[in-house]
């Protein structure tokens, strides 16, 4: 109750513990499992920005139903497992929180399924006039930096750990 009312006030409350919001140890401890209070901390914050629908920036239906559960249609990987399996990744690095998206289960399972991310980010941005802002919304700040285009998932872990490690440290530690 001290915390909460620290923050209710606009203080920083203190913990009795670390908080380590580096992009290392994101990288270190992401592995995806919605049963994990570290993982449901960054979902948190992947869902307070209120993710868009790729393909018309529609609002995505998040419900804690549907996250409670880490097989969930609405959990996607940005990268899809079975497209990272074939380049070679291990299972640490394919289910990662960083590789997860929430996105509507129509689109998970009817449109985007297997491809790579080049392939259905290019049908979407003929869809979606907006894209690029739809994106910031999972905090993809920029689909060329990010790679996107070139599918090179190295890069995008590497760029989307610095913008989630931005973020925990803006609503962790009150950095900005």
């Amino acid at each position: 109750m001290k915390r909460i009312e620290r923050i209710l006030a606009g203080e920083l409350p203190s913990y009795d513990w670390s908080i380590d919001t580096s992009e290392e140890f994101i990288k270190n401890n992401g592995w995806f499992s919605a049963a994990r209070s570290y993982i449901k901390a960054i979902l948190c914050i992947y869902v307070y920005l209120q993710p868009k629908s790729f393909n018309d920036n529609s609002i995505v239906n998040i419900s804690n139903y549907w996250l409670k559960q880490a097989n969930s249609k609405n959990y996607h990987h940005f990268f899809p497992k079975a497209y990272l399996k074939k380049q070679g990744y291990g299972e640490f690095r394919i289910n990662h929180i960083l590789n997860i998206t929430i996105v509507d289960d129509f689109l998970n399972k009817k449109e985007i399924k297997d491809k790579a991310s080049s392939k259905y980010m290019a049908k979407f941005r003929g869809e979606n006039t907006d894209l690029e802002t739809t994106m910031k919304t999972y905090l993809i700040e920029n689909l060329d930096t990010f790679e996107i285009w070139n599918d090179d998932y190295d890069k995008f872990f590497n760029e989307r750990a610095k913008v989630v490690s931005r973020e925990l440290s803006k609503k962790l530690l009150n950095k900005i």
